[in-house]
């Protein structure tokens, strides 16, 4: 299997900083606005839905009309369609931490591009364009084909910042709108991927279990015909069924930035090169490297991982509320703009 996120040697340390930051300041915001208004039923379907979401991201599919070029799920979107935005990127941020401590999937000074790129941007970006599109209360054929424009959006959006923060570091290689356009074409490809995918496990959850749904309307209304945690029980395991099988049918073919790096000049700025020294050996299971001969068992203890990690952030969240009666919203307060979720 092949790393899929951006490396540290395709930023300078300066500019690698710079979205540290930024990614830190979105995700200290997130946190506050979560807080405020989690559901306690929405605490185990976080965990659950960050532990799929990486699983899926193991997935690499080839990607139509590209031969020898793969696309991964971002998940961005659907996550903040099932969560809500804010709960949404705090889910991505823990995932690709996941992905860059245990298997140097990602740098370490990258992480903060990552998160905004594939975090911060298809959350809030995706989720924007989705509540503009589907309008208040959208019925089925309205609200998918929103579901269609906030992924292209979304997804290319996130894409399209890589050769900016490339040009940034000065790396491009070649004329700035050959790799911008080549990124752009590409994502869009995965992003239509990803707009059935999104289909797919909104939709079911929205059958099943409509109250879950944060962006509902009238496509997802209804009783529900599974609990909470049956739902939760049932994505955590196709996460499993596709970290422990799935992985190892997926495309072995460079992503859509992989395929491109001969676009990016090398990065020779110590720095960056003692990180990935340092990066290589602090990952215990770099690559995905399997364990006694499974080849896909660190996908699944990554799946498990992060199910972990969510799912007592987001009890840590929910704590800090109720410990703070004046900021936790009553049922019925407007300040959370969701109907609060029966459990």
């Amino acid at each position: 299997m092949l790393a899929m996120h951006m490396a540290d040697t395709l930023l300078t340390p300066k500019v690698a900083w710079g979205l540290i930051v930024a990614s830190a300041v979105v995700l200290v915001l997130a946190g506050r606005r979560t807080q405020r208004e989690l559901d306690p039923a929405r605490v185990p379907l976080m965990g659950v839905l960050g532990a799929f979401v990486f699983a899926a991201q193991m997935i690499n599919f080839p990607l139509p009309l590209v031969p020898g070029t793969s696309g991964h799920l971002g998940g961005g979107l659907l996550l903040a369609i099932l969560l809500g935005p804010h709960a949404a990127v705090l889910v991505m941020a823990s995932i690709l931490i996941v992905q860059c401590l245990f298997f140097q999937d990602g740098g370490l000074l990258a992480l903060g591009a990552n998160i905004f790129n594939l975090g911060v941007v298809p959350c809030y970006v995706g989720y924007g364009v989705y509540r503009l599109v589907a309008g208040a209360s959208p019925g089925p054929g309205r609200a998918y084909a929103a579901l269609f424009v906030a992924a292209l959006l979304g997804v290319t959006a996130g894409a399209a910042l890589v050769p900016f923060q490339v040009r940034w570091s000065g790396l491009v290689a070649v004329p700035f709108s050959e790799f911008l356009l080549a990124m752009i074409g590409l994502h869009l490809l995965i992003a239509v991927v990803e707009a059935f995918i999104t289909f797919g496990v909104v939709g079911y959850v929205a059958r099943v279990r409509p109250e879950a749904v944060a962006a509902a309307g009238r496509w997802a209304q209804g009783e529900g015909r599974l609990s909470t945690r049956a739902v939760a029980g049932s994505l955590l395991v196709a996460a499993l069924l596709l970290a422990g099988v799935g992985a190892l049918y997926a495309s072995s073919s460079p992503d859509a930035l992989e395929s491109k790096l001969s676009m990016v000049r090398a990065n020779t700025d110590e720095t960056i090169q003692k990180v990935e020294g340092w990066h290589e050996r602090i990952a215990p299971l770099p690559d995905y490297e399997g364990i006694a001969g499974w080849s896909s068992a660190g996908g699944v203890i990554g799946t498990l991982a992060t199910l972990m990690i969510v799912w007592l952030a987001a009890r840590a969240l929910r704590a800090r509320s109720s410990a703070n009666p004046s900021d936790c919203p009553l049922p019925g307060d407007d300040r959370t703009g969701q109907t609060p979720v029966p459990h």
